[in-house]
């Protein structure tokens, strides 16, 4: 048991709840927040709301429990909501991460912290992703990420502080929004298959790539970096492996009894889409679990069925 302790901003979101059981169950104090209470609290976890645009409150709060890591997860996370509110993408996104930023250099200068990026930064490219790739964000959510990963450099020179940027590529799991592509897929699918009857899912780009993990695999990852410093400060997470969506879709539907039809929805195509995104992992190779994204749709495609 260590007497370490974390707190993880945003625990209240998809991400949240499966990194703090990583940090708990490793013998971590860890203590979550987020703007609301969580529905389904986990047990010996203090649970504290703060909002990362209320600096007063953020700055009492780390001065109070003077946490060993800090995880950011508070973020607007989904490319295609970013394109609806650009505006609270960047205030949240970036105003908020550098809220924490000037904080932590302040209050609190020994604090290790973890900003979890995106893949969606990147330029596109038809092969896989490393760090030294250029970044050329094609969405708001990408272009928040970059703005991020800047001001964190800025405080890593000036003020020595430790920061650890993550560029995390797409990942999924029980608990995820049906704004993103697995869930969706899950649900639909599942709802045709209760009705005992044929149906049709409506869906958006098929033909594109992605590199899509377990959220668990992603977590333990985060961890791994937090307690294995090295001079590497920018970090890609990701399987490595790209898929096809359409195989993806398949292979849900294969899950079905039922015939199960495809409509395209042009409301769920995005502006801009990259064909091709997968993550060239060889800096975190060694901290990767490897968990089969097949075991982890079936996961999720039995969540939304036995939901009634």
């Amino acid at each position: 048991m260590n007497n370490q302790v974390v707190l993880i901003l945003g625990a209240g979101g998809f991400v949240g709840p499966y990194l703090i059981e990583e940090f708990k169950n490793n013998g971590y104090t860890v203590v979550a927040s987020d703007i609301v209470t969580p529905k389904v609290p986990i047990a010996n976890v203090r649970y504290q709301i703060l909002d990362l645009l209320n600096v007063t409150q953020i700055a009492d709060f780390l001065e109070e429990i003077k946490p060993d890591f800090l995880v950011n997860l508070a973020a607007i996370s989904s490319v295609g909501l970013s394109w609806k509110i650009p505006q609270k993408t960047m205030e949240v996104n970036v105003i908020g991460t550098l809220n924490l930023l000037e904080i932590i250099h302040t209050k609190v200068p020994e604090c290790h912290l973890l900003l979890v990026g995106s893949s969606e930064e990147y330029a596109i490219k038809s092969t896989p992703l490393c760090e030294e790739d250029a970044i050329n964000a094609n969405n708001p959510y990408g272009i928040s990420k970059i703005a991020q990963e800047n001001f964190a450099s800025l405080y890593r020179q000036k003020y020595g502080m430790s920061i650890i940027c993550t560029r995390s590529f797409n990942h999924t799991g029980i608990g995820q929004t049906t704004q993103f592509v697995i869930p969706s897929f899950c649900e639909q699918v599942a709802i045709i298959d209760r009705s005992g009857k044929p149906g049709t899912i409506h869906v958006g780009n098929l033909s594109a790539y992605r590199d899509i993990s377990d959220v668990r695999d992603i977590v333990h990852v985060y961890r791994m970096l937090l307690e294995n410093p090295s001079e590497e400060t920018l970090f890609n997470v990701g399987s490595g492996k790209a898929h096809k969506i359409e195989d993806l879709l398949k292979f849900i539907i294969s899950l079905s009894s039922q015939k199960v039809d495809i409509a395209i929805d042009p409301q769920k195509m995005r502006p801009i889409d990259n064909v091709y995104h997968c993550c060239d992992n060889t800096r975190i190779k060694k901290f990767w679990k490897g968990t089969d994204i097949q075991q982890t749709i079936r996961e999720i495609y039995n969540y939304y069925r036995g939901q009634r």
